[in-house]
């Protein structure tokens, strides 16, 4: 059956290995010259910058073989920096009653992060990118006896992936397959699938192409088989999950996350037109070679003397050849030699400045090539300003902002797909353990049952569920942006009556947990103005009651000025009604 006429949702765990295998075989061959490009230019990264060739074509000659590595630190220089501003992934929710649950989120992904050792594993991933063009990698649910511990990052070697030929999109929509081919100890394989048969032959130049082609040694006395995991979709778009070696299926299981996403991420800093990736070494390797080169020829010319002279200028011809190769050497000329002009000692020096200035200049554009420039590496001049430092490092890094754009976004798929993961695998109720900004542990409860007042249950921290979004920082113009902006928030501060706040400060600045801590200096913040707020209602209570006050004493007095008046008329009364009866029996007596 064809591949146009193969049904790939019809492949069986008994009918799976003739085509994993012819598939295989076919991913790992498609790019071999690529592969190969990329070890040379790892071999260049590591200092080994000559070949076997040269090398001999150089000590025959008697020229010495210098190498001046200046590919590592700069490729090492944009991983730190990259490093250092790199932006913070956060969770929000699509709603209000969804905020806690998102906050629950962030502080969950850190903790994935630093279990992980994430930013660890990314700078392994952008290294690969930056030399080979190509980083990976792979999210997963950590086992420990068969139960889920926790969700990991790692990055994979590129060496050890291999993917679809027809796939030309870094998110891998339009693959069709990956595979993850590792050399395993046969112990390990035994314990992980105790189905698994030994091998009898394990030659290892089947399927040729992994990390470990450069260290293997045929007299070794461990086992070690091929170990590959291959994901592919089916033409329905179900994703399956093959574990194999060798002859034999290991694992088979369709749909295994529930998704039809892969969980590798890769990041590819750029392709050709044959759809092969590299990065940024490919373009430094010319201009690396000619340091190297240039820089042997000029130490040559300075050592080396030409001397022209006729055939009866010296007394001993092979002892003025040993004697004119010393610099304290005295050679013994014939009677009248050097007076009549019979000897000539040609000066190689203006030839070695030649090559010294050619040299200063392939140096210069290794760093252009990288997007950085000899300030970036601290060897700038001494009498240049710090300002004008800042914006040659600024002006150098425009050939940067694709590749860091394309990382910005890669680790947002890492964050997608590990988010992904969460609701399928923290479904229980457990503690986690996060890092405050000063080192101190504290524990957060997820997916904990708690009983309201009104006899409902609400899940605290609930990680069940989907209704987030992922938010990331853009990615930084240039590496040293974020201190730019860092500087000129200062210069406001200092030239505004309004003091710019601490918290926004803070996420500007370089320092560790810089998030964090402005989340903690907000909050404090917020409790402060609550706590002012609250000062000044009671203040004012505080005044309506003593406006009440008043008015009750005002109201009390003219209660007691009514019932004095009360009393009085009363009084008067029982006055005129005892005058009355007086008078009345003054009448009765005088009758």
């Amino acid at each position: 059956m064809t591949d146009n006429e193969l049904k790939v949702s019809e492949i069986s765990k008994n009918t799976a290995l003739e085509h994993l295998e012819k598939w295989f075989q076919l991913d790992t061959s498609w790019d071999s010259v690529w592969r190969e490009n990329a070890r040379e230019w790892y071999n260049l990264y590591h200092g080994n910058q000559w070949t076997g060739e040269e090398i001999s074509a150089l000590e025959e000659r008697g020229q010495a073989v210098l190498t001046f590595n200046h590919i590592k630190p700069a490729i090492d220089s944009i991983i730190g920096s990259e490093r250092q501003n790199r932006p913070k992934i956060s969770m929000a929710g699509r709603t209000i009653d969804d905020q806690q649950s998102a906050q629950a989120k962030t502080s969950l992904y850190d903790y994935i992060q630093y279990n992980s050792s994430t930013d660890d594993e990314t700078d392994k991933m952008v290294k690969d990118a930056l030399i080979a063009g190509r980083g990976w990698m792979y999210i997963y649910p950590e086992l420990e006896d068969g139960k889920f511990k926790d969700i990991m990052h790692t990055s994979v070697d590129y060496r050890d992936m291999f993917i679809d030929p027809m796939s030309k999109r870094d998110d891998l929509k339009d693959c069709r397959r990956i595979h993850n081919a590792v050399f395993t100890d046969e112990d390990i394989v035994k314990r992980m699938f105790p189905k698994y048969e030994p091998m009898v032959d394990t030659t290892h130049s089947l399927f040729a192409g992994s990390s470990e082609e450069d260290m293997w040694y045929e007299l070794g006395n461990r086992n070690r088989p091929r170990l590959i995991s291959t994901w592919y979709i089916d033409e329905s778009g179900e994703m399956t999950l093959c574990i194999w070696t060798q002859g034999q299926i290991l694992y088979f299981k369709k749909n295994p996350y529930e998704g039809n996403s892969y969980p590798y991420v890769q990041y590819v800093v750029e392709r050709d037109l044959q759809n092969m990736p590299y990065g940024l070494v490919k373009s430094m390797v010319s201009a690396q070679e000619e340091v190297n080169k240039r820089h042997s020829k000029a130490m040559h010319y300075l050592n080396a003397k030409q001397v022209l002279a006729e055939e009866d200028a010296f007394k001993d011809v092979e002892q003025a050849k040993i004697t004119l190769a010393k610099p304290n050497g005295v050679t013994i000329l014939a009677d009248g030699a050097l007076a009549a002009g019979k000897v000539q000692i040609i000066d190689n020096t203006p030839l070695a400045n030649t090559h010294i200035q050619m040299m200063d200049f392939a140096k210069q554009e290794i760093l252009s090539l990288a997007g950085i420039n000899g300030a970036f590496l601290g060897q700038g001049s001494q009498y240049e300003s710090a300002k004008k430092t800042n914006m040659s490092i600024t002006q150098s890094q425009t050939t940067l902002v694709p590749m860091l754009n394309k990382l910005r976004i890669a680790r947002h798929d890492i964050a997608v797909f590990t988010m992904y993961l969460v609701p399928i695998f923290y479904t229980e109720a457990r503690m986690i353990r996060l890092i405050e900004p000063n080192g101190k542990y504290s524990f957060m409860p997820v997916n904990q049952a708690q009983l309201l007042d009104d006899d409902t249950i609400m899940r605290v921290n609930d990680l069940t569920n989907q209704d987030i979004d992922i938010i990331i920082e853009d990615a930084p113009r240039g590496l040293n942006e974020r201190e730019e902006q860092f500087a000129q928030l200062l210069q406001i501060q200092g030239q505004t009556a309004r003091p710019i706040p601490m918290d926004i400060l803070l996420r500007y600045s370089s320092i560790k947990d810089k998030h964090q801590l402005a989340n903690d200096i907000q909050a404090a913040n917020a409790t402060e103005a609550q706590l002012q707020q609250a000062t000044q209602m009671i203040q004012q209570l505080q005044q309506q009651i003593q406006q009440l006050g008043g008015t009750i004493n005002q109201k009390d007095s003219q209660i007691v000025q009514i019932s004095t008046a009360m009393q009085v008329g009363k009084e008067v009364t029982k006055a005129k009604e005892e005058i009355a009866k007086e008078k009345a029996a003054i009448l009765g007596v005088v009758q």
